[in-house]
């Protein structure tokens, strides 16, 4: 997976989306990007906008930008910064694209604790078959008979794993996941690791993301 960048700090204890993707010049093309996959979300609803590394270079367009402004006379460093980060965000986003190839299409169905993944879905060419909580929140309840149409949903794309978030309560994904003979694959999703675990940067956690994915729709392809 590509290196991790030693030029911007990638550390968080919660990944937060960005209201604002503006970017000038030479961005204008990470920001047509983003700005198309924008329209193809849920009414903009979905706050899940690191999951596509096309829609963080936006991010870095801003802090970019602010830094500069905010302290011109190291406008050039901030500007080398940003560019640098830029470019491994592209390279991530190459070695994704790479990664998902190794999974056969039909093969490609996302079934997730919350609809947190659209952005990846879009992104990289993923079927989102259900959620076990049907919203971008996992504050919610579903409903038995939501749970009921989900299983199906599963049986009948026969989806081998439901992908659950390190921080999300796992009891009702666990029951679905034996009533359809599924197994459970954790990710990171709204938080990093603890410094100096497997997800402990952005470039870190989408690497590992993409892996856990990967090998869990190949391996049910081989099995």
């Amino acid at each position: 997976m590509p290196k991790p960048s030693t030029n911007m700090s990638t550390r968080a204890t919660t990944l937060k989306p960005s209201t604002s993707t503006e970017g000038e010049g030479d961005n204008a093309e990470a920001e047509h990007e983003h700005e198309e996959e924008h329209e193809h979300e849920h009414s903009g609803s979905d706050p899940h906008v690191w999951f596509s590394p096309a829609s963080v270079q936006g991010w870095v367009n801003n802090i970019e930008q602010t830094l500069r402004h905010a302290d011109p006379s190291n406008a050039d460093t901030y500007a080398a910064r940003a560019s640098a980060y830029r470019e491994e965000l592209h390279h991530l986003d190459t070695w994704i694209s790479e990664q998902v190839a190794l999974v056969p299409p039909d093969r490609r169905k996302l079934v997730t604790d919350h609809t947190a993944f659209g952005y990846f879905a879009h992104r990289y060419g993923f079927e989102q078959v259900g959620a076990v909580v049907p919203g971008f929140s996992t504050m919610a309840e579903p409903s038995a008979q939501e749970l009921a149409q989900l299983e199906d949903a599963i049986r009948a794309h026969q989806v081998p794993a439901i992908f659950v978030g390190t921080t999300v309560n796992p009891s009702l994904s666990e029951r679905v996941a034996g009533d359809t003979g599924t197994r459970l694959v954790m990710l990171y999703t709204g938080s990093l690791s603890e410094a100096g675990g497997p997800a402990d940067t952005y470039l870190k956690l989408m690497g590992y993301d993409t892996q856990a994915i990967v090998t869990a729709l190949t391996s049910a392809g081989n099995g």
